[in-house]
């Protein structure tokens, strides 16, 4: 009884060093591979780390979000509103990285989180949320004529 125990602890042990073993040496590759990223150079390096899907379905997504957000906060749905919000600052978060304007990625992100923020503070001020929304549409008009001069 006492060398069955011994046995199928000695298993278990052998097993979770194999499990901890194999855990760690597929986590190597992935984090030597961002590393080997900044070798390149220019436009080439940023070439390299750009999603390849299409961005503009992100946009109308966007101009969506944006829309309902105007729309709830309109219509006191403030926990649809809110929902909406979060919604703009995540697929925001999806456009940027096909961005190469660091000013117009850093506008639309701050606008994309003031609008969140301003719909989250409880009592939503109409008028200012319409001149931040309307900011956030000329970003993302500027946006879409940015991204549409860049080819991926």
């Amino acid at each position: 009884m006492k060398k069955s125990k011994i046995l199928v602890g000695l298993l278990t042990l052998g097993l979770v060093m194999l499990l901890v073993a194999g855990c760690g040496s597929s986590e190597k590759p992935a984090a030597q591979a961002p590393a080997a990223q900044p070798a390149a150079s220019g436009h080439a390096a940023h070439s390299a780390t750009m999603p390849k899907e299409d961005p503009m379905p992100f946009m109308k997504d966007m101009d969506k979000a944006l829309q309902d957000v105007l729309k709830q906060v309109k219509a006191g749905q403030t926990m649809d509103a809110q929902k909406s919000a979060a919604l703009l600052v995540s697929t925001t978060n999806k456009v940027v990285p096909h961005m190469m304007d660091d000013a117009l990625k850093e506008n639309l992100r701050k606008a994309a989180t003031d609008i969140k923020d301003t719909v989250n503070s409880g009592k939503t001020d109409l008028g200012a949320l319409e001149g931040k929304v309307q900011a956030m549409q000329e970003l993302m008009k500027q946006t879409t004529a940015h991204l549409q001069t860049m080819s991926h």
